[in-house]
């Protein structure tokens, strides 16, 4: 049962994340009408759109980490 208590929160918390990504690119999209920036030497995204992606992406991920860690403490505690 420990073993369940700690899987189930980790799961959670890596969909979380998941769907976090899937709908930061979703907006990037929309706003811009281009693929999020992708990093590799043929890449023609230019800096600025690329600090912007990474700032966005991360600013998500920190929300929804934090979120699911404040439902996970209600519910797991």
């Amino acid at each position: 049962m420990a073993l369940v208590s700690k899987a189930v929160p980790a799961l959670i918390g890596m969909a979380g994340s998941a769907i976090a990504s899937k709908g930061a690119g979703l907006v990037w999209k929309g706003v811009t009408g281009k693929e999020p920036p992708v990093i590799g030497p043929d890449s023609e995204d230019t800096l600025r759109n690329a600090l912007i992606w990474s700032i966005l992406a991360a600013v998500t991920g920190t929300v929804v980490s934090f979120a699911i860690a404040r439902v996970q403490r209600r519910f797991f505690s």
